[in-house]
Parts: C-alpha cells; structure tokens; sequence
C-alpha cells in the first residue's frame, strides 16, 4: 500500500515537472481566449450561493427519484452540475443520461467538456472521437474536437477536423476563428492570416479575430495593421487588459507615446498590468518626457520582475524537493524526505504535491491525524487531483470512515475512469460493507483495467467465493 502510493506521487511529481518545461499548449493556441466574453456568457451558477445551489440539487434528485428514467431531467442536471462546477457529479450524470440515449450529441459534448475542466484531455478527446465516429457532420462535435487538439498540440489533427467543420459551416465564425488559431499554432501564420480575414468578411465586428490578427501583424511590424485592429476591440471592450497591452505596445512603436501612457495609464488599470506591460509604460512615459513617472514606472518593472523570476525560482526549486523527497521516501527514510517537503513548502506553499507526499509519509508512519491534515490542505489548492482524492480516500478508509472513503474513490473513478486502484479500494469497503454484488463490480473493473496485477485478481477471486471476506 505504502509502495504504492509513494511511486504515484513521485510519478505526479515527474510529470509537473515536464509540463513546465513542456507546457500542453502554446501561448498562441491560448490568444483566442484572450478576448473577453460577454457579461451574458457567465454561467448562472458562478454567481449562486453554495446554500442555492444545494436547494437546487436537492429538487433535482427529488424529481429524479420519482423519475429516475426520464432522459430530459438527467440531462438538465448535468448541466446544473456542471454549471456549479461540480464536476465529477456532473460526470455521473452525463454518463447516465448516455446510458438512457447513446450517443446523443448534447450529453457527449457536455460530457466532454466536463472532463476538459477537470483536466483528463485523454478522455475528453476519446469521448468526442467518438462521437465524431457517429456524428461526423455535427459542426459543434467537430469544433469542440479541433479546439481540445489544438490544446494538445495535435495540430495537423486539429487543422484536418476544423477545415471539415469550416467546409459544413463556412459562416460559422467561431469554427473559422479556431481553424485560424490551430494554424497559427502549427506555425502557419499566412493560412491564420488568411483564415481570420475570412472570419473578418463574415462578421466585421469579430473582437476575437481582430484581436489574434493584431498580434500576428505586432510580431511581424506591420503596426498600422495591427493598431487597426486592436483599437477595435479596446473600443468594444474597454477593460480588457490584454487588449490595452497590445494597444500600448503598438503606440509607442508608432511614436504616439502620450496616448500609449494613457492606454495604461488608466487609473482603474495600474494595478493590473503584467510585467512586460510595465515595461512599455515606462518606455511611454520616457518617450513623452514624464520623466518622473518613467522613473516610478521602471522601478514597479523592476520589483516585478524580481517578484516574478524569485516565484519562477521558488517554484522550480520546489519542485525539485518533492523530487528529492520522494527519492528518500522510497529508501524509508522519513525523517530526511520531510524535511525536504518543508523546505519545498516554504519555497512554494501552494505546492499541493509537497503536502500529498507528505500525508503518504505519515500514513506510512501511522500518524492519520497528521496525513489526514496535509491531505486536506493540498485539496484545498487542488480539488480534484485525482491523487490527492485517493490519499485521501486511503486515509479515510483506515480511520473507518467509509463513507467518505467511498466517496473520494468514486470522485476518482470519474475523474479518471482508468484509475484501478480507486476501484481496488471501492471494492474492498464494499466487501467489509457485506455489499458483495457491488464488490465483485468493482473488482472486475480493477482487474479489466490492470490484467496483470494479481492482487486485483485474487481479490475478485475471494469475492466470488461464497462466504469469503476481504481482510
């Protein structure tokens, strides 16, 4: 168990590593979302109190016991769930509504999109390959499917899925502006060029076109071309503060450095910008002769920067410490690993992986309250880390709680429906809970999942066997 859940954490801690180095996605594939969207495209739930949305929840599966069947109901509390961010009841939820109509576009693009926001991109993508199989003219299947990978950096795939979206619907101009951005961010610029000049024709006042096509006409000092297009979108979206950066920028390249000071300048807007937008106002200032506030202006770039290349340090750092720790932990030595994740903590405090190691060291070492303790501080940084989720699933489980073991488990198997481990232990609880039926279930799935292990098989084997309990 222990070996177990050490080699996991280490694994995690591995991979945050690459991904910081080798992020998912490039800077460019994220500018189309850089535009900010319309106050009318806020999900209803982000402004519900926790007290609603439980009323709610609670009519929903009210209506839901009297009518357990009915394929509307299902699939409207989905999405509630999924508005409320509660992803992996979403899930469930989503997959029961497939249960009662397979394949239904809706419930398979919102299924989609809920394990997009919980980060299992492998799922998400099999999810909407699937449905592209059943739905291959469905324009939304398409553009859900080229945008996540784009995300992923299959871009070739993602051109080839947009350009058949595009060819079903050329007057879709979201589908033409994520066609543009996947080439963009397979290094075409001249076909996103192209492509955001058809998007353009469609619809002039297209803020996210204008946005992606300023930048493309920034990198290559066609400024004229970009201040075009970027004052367009600052006009129709005056608080947006990626606008204003570029904004700025293109200004004082075109000597109009007064006005650029203005951009972002802007009393209500100070405070928000980033550090490269910092640099640019100090350079505004100095081109237009405010001298002092040129010299305030470079000294907030410079602490800035500081801030930011110390966090970048501290974070690197960090992570290297759950490395080493995990190292030490293997080796069981305890005592020298957690020091090491309080030195990582220190740099990073929201390193959530620092407080999992942690709470598997002292589970290891028989200290629950302890384990128990870091586990929660690292979900209250990560709430859906299907790691975190499992330590703290196994800690629940032996404090006897098991309840809220069965809980956590499930929320993994969700999230991840590949995590055999999670079902490992939801079968084990089901058979201390006499619940054999629903624990040779989960066995299987552990053993279908992982046919090599034969701890899975053993288990199903004894679950099977009349009269046979799971120790």
């Amino acid at each position: 168990m222990t070996k177990r859940i050490l080699i996991l954490a280490g694994m995690l801690a591995i991979c945050l590593l690459f991904s910081l180095a080798f992020p998912r996605a490039s800077a460019r594939a994220k500018l189309v979302f850089h535009v900010q969207q319309d106050a009318s495209s806020v999900s209803p739930a982000s402004s519900t109190s926790p007290a609603e949305i439980e009323k709610t929840v609670e009519k929903y599966q009210k209506a839901l016991a009297a009518r357990p069947d009915n394929f509307r109901l299902n699939l409207e509390f989905a999405h509630f769930l999924l508005k409320a961010e509660r992803y992996p009841d979403a899930i469930d939820f989503f997959q029961r509504t497939l249960a009662l109509q397979p394949q239904n576009e809706i419930a398979t693009l919102g299924l989609a999109e809920t394990y997009a926001h919980v980060r299992n991109l492998d799922e998400a993508l099999a999810v909407l390959r699937s449905a592209r199989t059943h739905h291959p003219k469905r324009v939304a299947v398409l553009k859900a499917l080229g945008h996540l990978e784009t995300e992923t950096q299959s871009y070739r795939a993602a051109i080839d899925t947009l350009q058949a979206a595009v060819h079903l619907a050329p007057r879709d101009a979201a589908a033409g502006n994520l066609l543009a951005t996947a080439y963009l961010s397979n290094g075409d610029t001249a076909e996103a060029l192209l492509q955001f000049d058809k998007v353009l024709a469609l619809d002039p006042e297209n803020q996210t076109a204008h946005f992606v096509r300023a930048q493309i006409y920034a990198d290559t000092d066609q400024n004229e071309k970009a201040f075009a297009d970027i004052e367009k979108v600052v006009a129709a979206q005056p608080n947006n503060m990626a606008a204003r950066a570029v904004l700025g920028k293109i200004l004082l390249r075109l000597k109009q450095c007064a006005r650029a000071a203005e951009v972002l300048h802007a009393a209500e807007n100070i405070s928000r910008l980033d550090t490269p937008s910092l640099f640019v106002l100090a350079n505004a200032y100095e081109c237009s002769g405010q001298r002092e506030l040129a010299s305030k202006a470079r000294a907030e770039f410079a602490a800035a920067s500081q801030r930011d290349q110390e966090q970048s340090e501290n974070n690197v750092q960090s992570l290297h410490l759950v490395e080493q720790a995990y190292a030490l932990a293997l080796q069981n030595k305890f005592t020298e690993a957690l020091a090491l994740l309080q030195q990582a903590l220190e740099q990073n405090p929201r390193n959530g992986f620092a407080l999992s190691q942690q709470a598997k060291i002292y589970f290891s070492l028989h200290q629950t309250k302890k384990a128990r303790t870091a586990i929660q501080q690292a979900l209250a940084i990560q709430p859906l880390q299907p790691d975190f989720l499992y330590v703290n699933g196994i800690i629940a489980e032996r404090e006897g709680r098991l309840e809220e073991a069965l809980s956590a488990f499930g929320h993994v198997t969700r999230i991840h429906p590949k995590e055999a481990d999670a079902y490992f232990e939801i079968g084990k609880i089901r058979m201390q809970r006499n619940e054999r039926e629903k624990a040779v279930e989960a066995f299987r799935k552990a053993a279908a999942l992982s046919p090599e292990d034969a701890e899975y098989k053993n288990a199903l084997a004894a679950a099977l066997a009349t009269g046979h309990r799971i120790p």
